[in-house]
């Protein structure tokens, strides 16, 4: 996603969160988050093979993640489990996963049905009709402490087009309380049209899901929370970027 900003593919992106920042950190700078979309975090499903010797987190450490790109949240999230684990050292050749980035999320699942890799890491609901079918395990989760989406734009948008910007958020946070309250109705058929999901699944989606209630808006302490998670994960090296590196203020100051 911020390399089709880079490429000037696309001006405005709805992206991971935890990537938004670490790519800002590590000197992305043709982009910067203006908003958030989703401000409950995403919830990660921790899966294995059908067949895999491992049925807890327990045994996951110093194993092999699949993952979709170095960088992805993918990637991230499994420092992230690490941190929680207490897997981290501060010897920086002792690492606890080896990866293999597969571009995928069906590679991602053969390859652990394959034994390939250990484990993936995945958002819950997308994975859960895998876990349904027996195709893969799932054996935990893990919820970062900061919101799921937030928004990206070039920086071009915001020097030249900046109004304009502005009217797509509202515009997009209007459509998505249109969503939210036609959920007991059209929206759960939608949701279950699009994606091919059951109605228990997409009931139960809806109830962990939360817009922002201000698309234009960016909690400073939840980029704060972010980056000094990511760094103690060693995603990020010290002391990283303050929280108003991250943002472009002037869309907030339009509201």
């Amino acid at each position: 996603m911020t390399q089709k900003l880079q490429n000037k593919e696309i001006d405005l992106a709805i992206a991971l969160t935890e990537g938004l920042v670490a790519g800002i950190s590590k000197g992305q700078d043709w982009y910067k988050i203006v908003g958030t979309y989703v401000e409950a975090p995403l919830c990660w499903a921790i899966s294995t093979g059908a067949n895999s010797r491992h049925t807890s987190i327990d045994t996951l450490n110093k194993t092999n993640v699949a993952i979709s790109r170095f960088g992805s949240g993918s990637h991230i999230m499994a420092y992230v489990l690490a941190d929680q684990q207490g897997w981290l050292t501060n010897d920086k050749d002792d690492e606890v996963f080896s990866f293999s980035a597969l571009n995928n999320f069906q590679a991602m699942r053969d390859a652990v049905n394959s034994d390939a890799s250990d484990f993936f890491m995945w958002e819950t609901f997308t994975t859960k009709p895998y876990h349904d079918s027996g195709e893969v395990k799932r054996i935990g989760q893990i919820t970062p402490p900061w919101p799921a989406f937030m928004f990206a734009a070039h920086v071009d948008l915001l020097q030249n087009h900046v109004q304009d910007l502005q009217r797509a958020l509202t515009a997009i946070q209007k459509a998505t309380l249109l969503f939210m309250e036609q959920k007991e109705n059209d929206s759960v058929r939608l949701v279950m049209d699009t994606l091919d999901y059951n109605e228990e699944d997409v009931r139960s989606w809806f109830k962990t899901v939360r817009y922002s209630m201000d698309h234009s808006h960016v909690s400073s302490r939840a980029l704060q929370v972010t980056v000094s998670t990511l760094i103690k994960a060693g995603v990020l090296e010290a002391p990283g970027l303050a929280p108003e590196n991250l943002v472009d203020l002037q869309v907030a100051s339009l509201v």
